[in-house]
């Protein structure tokens, strides 16, 4: 849990509004350190490039991982019994709450947190040869 939590981070910042994500001008160092965590976490075989189907593959494994009772939602039965943990776990659920649950019934399914997240490989891959490699990812001015 405490390594999905930065990734968890890294995707709201992508995907939240105009003027804050990924495009904006300024984005913060820390907004930056976290993409870039999350994509090199997503280079599963470990060659220093990170292609689609690797992010999509990591995604769906993020997914699982949030999906504690395994049920096909990410929802407050998730979380964590252990209070530090559980501390831990309220405040990233509500934030994937927030930009994944696009009929707020107050659960993320599978079908949501593919479909709510932009093109962040598209969005990275600055020459467009199908893989994100260290040199594309964003870092900290």
């Amino acid at each position: 849990m405490n390594k999905i939590l930065p990734i968890v981070g890294a995707l709201a910042f992508a995907i939240s509004p105009m003027g804050t994500g990924i495009l904006s001008a300024q984005p913060s160092p820390e907004a930056l350190g976290k993409i870039a965590e999350m994509m090199t976490e997503a280079d599963l075989n470990g060659d220093g490039k990170t292609s689609r189907a690797e992010l999509n593959q990591h995604r769906a494994q993020m997914f699982a991982k949030l999906d504690r009772n395994e049920d096909g939602t990410i929802d407050r039965r998730d979380s964590p019994k252990i209070p530090l943990a559980k501390r831990k776990f309220e405040p990233a659920f509500e934030q994937v709450k927030s930009i994944f649950d696009s009929n707020e019934d107050g659960r993320v399914t599978l079908d949501e947190w593919n479909r709510s997240d932009p093109d962040i490989f598209a969005m990275l891959d600055r020459n467009e040869d199908g893989v994100v490699t260290r040199a594309e990812l964003p870092s900290p001015k």
